[in-house]
């Protein structure tokens, strides 16, 4: 059997506390901070073993009412050589098939106009 993620968050903000590393008061948190990060009644999501709706996300919480994880920001994605290469290389393809269709477009017209 396999299990998937489970997500444990504050039941009345939503904040995400898997992960929370230890702090010490001292640190510059605050009450308010402390009890966001250890509160009174939690609840969680189980995720289905293999679920990618984390994938890319940095950030994210729950929303409280519909228990549904909100992401709040993906990871960003920085493109490589080889997907510029690429990149450019469709983007050639395209002009390329654009201007073969225009050719045919005009040697179309050019032999209707030579069967009138």
């Amino acid at each position: 059997m396999y299990l998937g993620k489970r997500i444990i968050f504050n039941k009345s903000t939503g904040t995400v506390l898997n992960d929370c590393l230890e702090e010490r008061f001292d640190s510059g948190l605050t009450d308010e901070m402390v009890d966001n990060l250890r509160p009174k009644e939690i609840d969680y999501i189980d995720l289905e073993y293999g679920s990618k709706i984390l994938k890319n996300a940095i950030i994210y919480h729950v929303d409280v009412e519909t228990k549904e994880i909100i992401i709040d920001k993906y990871i960003e994605h920085i493109e490589t050589e080889e997907e510029k290469l690429k990149n450019e290389l469709l983007k050639t393809q395209a002009e390329v098939v654009d201007l073969k269709y225009k050719e045919v477009l005009h040697n179309k017209n050019l032999n209707e106009k030579e069967g009138k």
